[in-house]
């Protein structure tokens, strides 16, 4: 847990509040789960960020170093977005499915119940962008790591598929822009949490070395 730890540190500089919370002990979490019934692993495979809290199946999860340093960090990149955009994020994050709550209208004109085919699995430019920065921090983190690039098809799923409610099923489109975003890591173009997020690895790697001078 010795990377885990130390990123939790520099989320908690920018975020005092931040938690990891289990999700069975979260009743929003249970109520979520009943509302994104297309989406079945949502409780067992799936980390959620509200705010500044981090949803995670089971806690067990923060001792697989690797893969919970590459989800928390794709979480903080969304935590930073929520900083940066505050209600705009959460609008744009949600359309435009969340306009399907103003069919609550048709209590006064009927024609407000149109409102919810905003139900329908309509792609979702928001949600796409916002996940492409949280997957982009995934392919740096792995990139970072381990030396070698990722493969982004392994990506692709998270975008086209219900799992995020087929927030963008054009599949060569999000190839593309994977790619590039991984040609940007591999040169060091990176964003202010990429950049951070690597500056911990090297200097992890730089105490590491260190013990063995």
């Amino acid at each position: 847990m010795g990377k885990v730890k130390d990123l939790i540190e520099i989320i908690k500089k920018d975020f005092p509040d931040f938690e990891v919370i289990d999700k069975k002990q979260s009743t929003l979490m249970l109520i979520l789960s009943r509302v994104l019934f297309f989406n079945k692993k949502f409780m067992t495979h799936y980390t959620t960020t509200v705010g500044n809290k981090i949803y995670v199946p089971d806690l067990s999860f923060l001792d697989d170093d690797d893969n919970a340093f590459t989800v928390l960090a794709h979480e903080y990149v969304h935590m930073c977005d929520n900083k940066r955009l505050g209600l705009l994020f959460k609008l744009l994050y949600l359309s435009p499915q969340i306009f399907a709550l103003l069919s609550v209208f048709a209590f006064w004109n009927i024609s407000w119940l149109w409102c919810l085919l905003f139900l329908l699995p309509i792609p979702s430019p928001g949600r796409t962008w916002f996940e492409y920065r949280g997957y982009s921090m995934s392919m740096a983190c792995y990139y970072f790591m381990y030396g070698v690039k990722p493969e982004v098809n392994w990506y692709l799923d998270y975008f086209s598929t219900s799992l995020y409610y087929w927030m963008c099923p054009f599949r060569s489109y999000l190839a593309d822009k994977l790619n590039k975003s991984l040609d940007d890591i591999v040169s060091n173009r990176l964003t202010a949490e990429q950049t951070k997020v690597k500056e911990l690895l090297n200097e992890r790697k730089q105490r590491f070395d260190s013990l063995l001078i």
